[in-house]
């Protein structure tokens, strides 16, 4: 029997439609960002403080966090505590977002939270002198809220985008605070320099909180988050490259240097090196380098920015195959040199095309032709579904396709082997 969704679809309609009235927006705003958190923090008010009280683990940078923060949470599950974990962003359906232990936020749990947030959006629609919470704020209280109703022990949460200005930096000072590696990423917002970069995301450590970060950042980066440490009286940790593997459930070396800053921070937690070694063989994230068919071998990344790809261009490496069929797609404002510079090189055909959501602007496949200059085999295809069709229809069993350049052209084609209607009904990934 088919289950009907419709509470759940119409709730997520409700909250990624707000934007189509027009107001200040944390991704365009340059200047006076601070007004977010005052406006999130009007808007918690509203909701009775739900984020107080809770044992928070924040984690940052700009590659790897989403990673991190799954694994502690595997960790955490599999040692008996409850854990919540709230990341960014969703590759089929937002209920991806929010999971408590094995299980993802339930449509309907999903559908009646929203449901209790709505008076408040309204309240502060109309009274608020910062305006009404965007939409990525209203899938923080809500995933908040529920950790706080499901009495979670520790709550898990992946920064949307930079930290200083972040909704999830709204939180009292967390038990552990971890930010993974620093690059060149959403300069346009959080600077052209890796230092000024590394200031933005440093400023979600707190007082007081045992902070963990990787020995592969630059000394430079390193430095200011040891200064940051020390202005607020936080404990650094610095974690080195791992000399032993950990079996995970996740394609690629850069997982083993994820799993030793996720070991390290649950071993501060007192979880044993037993339950560490288990609850990181069940970690698992869609779209990163996610195996989803073979003969041809078909892989999901949704890496944007240089080091990712950097990371995805030595995985591919590493593996056997004949031709490579790269399908790409970005979001506008990346540079699209330095992000695909690693990998376009290796294609033997290329596939450009856009992704579906019209919440960010995609960068257009014309302009990114011109700009890759690529030699070989090019095709220019605005819907991806026929992009990923042509290259299955060329490709031989022992070739490679690739989709990368953006979690939401992944997120739209990863629909092909597990729908929305499946990740609904299992509340898993």
């Amino acid at each position: 029997m088919k289950n009907n969704f419709e509470k759940y679809h119409r709730a997520v309609r409700y909250i990624e439609s707000l934007p189509n009235i027009g107001q200040p927006d944390y991704m365009t705003a340059k200047s006076g960002r601070f007004l977010f958190l005052k406006r999130f923090e009007y808007f918690l008010k509203i909701l009775g403080n739900p984020h107080k009280n809770l044992k928070y683990i924040h984690v940052g940078g700009s590659s790897g966090k989403g990673s991190v923060a799954m694994m502690i949470h595997s960790v955490l599950t599999e040692s008996g505590h409850k854990s919540g974990v709230y990341t960014s962003p969703y590759s089929t359906t937002p209920i991806e977002k929010i999971k408590v232990g094995n299980f993802l936020i339930s449509p309907d749990e999903f559908a009646r939270l929203l449901d209790e947030i709505k008076p408040a959006i309204d309240i502060a629609y109309k009274k608020s002198p910062y305006g009404r919470p965007s939409w990525f704020e209203i899938y923080t209280a809500l995933a908040i809220m529920y950790f706080k109703q499901k009495k979670c022990d520790y709550a898990i949460l992946e920064v949307g985008l930079g930290g200083r200005y972040d909704a999830t930096n709204i939180i009292p000072a967390p038990v552990i605070t971890v930010i993974n590696i620093i690059d060149y990423d959403h300069v346009d917002l959080l600077g052209k320099t890796l230092a000024g970069i590394a200031r933005e995301k440093a400023a979600i450590i707190k007082p007081k909180t045992q902070f963990f970060t990787t020995s592969k950042n630059d000394k430079k980066i390193l430095d200011i988050f040891r200064q940051a440490c020390r202005n607020k009286k936080a404990e650094f940790n610095l974690v080195e490259q791992p000399t032993k593997c950990y079996r995970i459930g996740m394609l690629g070396e850069h997982q083993q240097r994820n799993a030793a800053l996720a070991a390290a921070a649950c071993k501060k937690l007192g979880v044993s090196e037993s339950k560490i070694v288990r609850g990181l063989k069940k970690a698992k994230m869609p779209c990163r380098l996610e195996i989803v068919r073979k003969n041809p071998l078909i892989i999901l990344d949704g890496a944007h920015n240089p080091s990712k790809m950097k990371t995805v261009t030595e995985v591919v490496k590493n593996l056997t195959y004949q031709k490579l069929y790269l399908i790409i797609a970005l979001t506008n404002e990346r540079n699209a040199v330095q992000v695909f510079k690693e990998i376009h090189p290796l294609a033997d055909y290329l596939f450009i095309t856009r992704y579906e959501s019209a919440s960010r602007k995609c960068y257009p496949p014309l302009r990114l032709a011109k700009k890759l200059k690529f030699k070989k085999p090019t095709e220019i295809f605005l819907d991806p579904h026929m992009a990923l069709e042509k290259a299955i229809r060329l490709a031989g069993k022992n070739d490679l396709i690739l989709v990368t350049g953006s979690f939401y052209l992944t997120g739209d084609l990863r629909k092909h082997w597990r729908g929305e209607e499946k990740v609904l009904q299992d509340r898993k990934i």
